[in-house]
């Protein structure tokens, strides 16, 4: 069972890794970057100068009846390395699917629970080829954030499951309040989440239509999700604040405390390159950081209800 926990683990830390590159793809404009899928301008590996294309490649590599832009090596290879971070991620859930076959002694059900994520992971990957042959269509890049998400959930509350598989003796008393207000933080920052990939996508699209993209006619050009995506932040702050109190109250939760403030710390990191984004007319590199900050308070948020759910074996 350690072995197989092990992979869990790894798989939650490739599919952080996988959402990051995402961002830095999504954050340098580099989602184009390899204009066909599964290769990156018909090869396995990607050129690194233009003189290994062909001289009408704009014409042969069109996605959409749409020209490429001009090859750019720095945003293929950004692309290519966020495939090949995904192909490792893949790998390690096939690993996990084969394992769990050698430890269903403990849990007969391991096996097509592990299935499921392979199957996951797969449409994760279908999603990933069409974002690339819609152009960058933005409901299909929600769509494939949605499923990272999931996929996510579902390691999480894969590992959880392990270890109360191992410790069966320790049943935590569920507190309901602090289960119930968590539950409320994980739907809005989940929610919050795809909406920032919406605004993102908002974002790069007038970036790249107009030339006159300052902070203040992003911003006038932005619908009302930008602002609603602005505004609940200071919701979830606030439900944050509060937990973080009522803990602080119950004394005998301090690992619960904990969690809550570490994820409280990454909105906060979450707040901060928000701030940058919108006072410092959108820059690239703090888009990374600010979604990669909101899937990780996301993950401390959902583990930590996971804890306060007690045991999972009866669900």
């Amino acid at each position: 069972m350690k072995g197989f926990q092990r992979l869990i683990f790894f798989s939650i830390l490739g599919t952080y890794l996988v959402i990051l590159a995402g961002a830095v793809v999504r954050g340098t404009g580099s989602g184009l970057g390899c204009p066909d899928w599964p290769h990156c301008f018909g090869q396995w590996v990607p050129p690194m100068d233009i003189s290994e294309l062909p001289a009408n490649y704009k014409e042969v590599y069109k996605i959409a009846g749409k020209t490429i832009a001009d090859f750019d090596p720095f945003k293929t290879w950004t692309e290519y390395i966020n495939r090949l971070l995904g192909v490792i991620l893949g790998i390690l859930i096939v690993a996990l699917f084969g394992q769990s076959f050698r430890v269903k002694n403990y849990e007969r059900n391991l096996p097509w629970f592990c299935g499921g994520l392979l199957l996951l992971i797969l449409v994760q990957g279908g999603v990933g080829a069409l974002v690339v042959s819609t152009h960058l269509k933005p409901f299909i890049i929600t769509i494939h954030m949605f499923l990272a998400l999931v996929l996510l959930f579902g390691l999480l509350y894969l590992r959880k499951y392990c270890e109360d598989l191992q410790n069966t003796a320790i049943v935590q008393k569920i507190d309901r309040r602090a289960l119930f207000i968590t539950r409320i933080l994980v739907a809005s920052t989940f929610v919050q989440v795809l909406m920032g990939t919406q605004v993102r996508q908002q974002v790069d699209h007038f970036m790249r239509d107009t030339m006159e993209a300052s902070a203040e006619t992003i911003i006038n050009f932005l619908g009302p999700t930008f602002y609603i995506h602005r505004t609940f932040s200071l919701v979830i702050i606030g439900l944050f604040i509060y937990l973080l109190a009522y803990f602080q109250r119950q004394r005998f939760q301090r690992g619960a405390f904990f969690l809550t403030l570490m994820a409280f710390f990454c909105v906060l990191g979450n707040v901060f390159t928000g701030v940058a984004l919108n006072y410092f007319g959108f820059p690239a590199n703090a888009q990374p950081p600010h979604l990669f900050f909101g899937v990780m308070s996301l993950g401390l948020l959902y583990s930590l209800s996971l804890n306060l759910r007690g045991t999972l074996l009866d669900d």
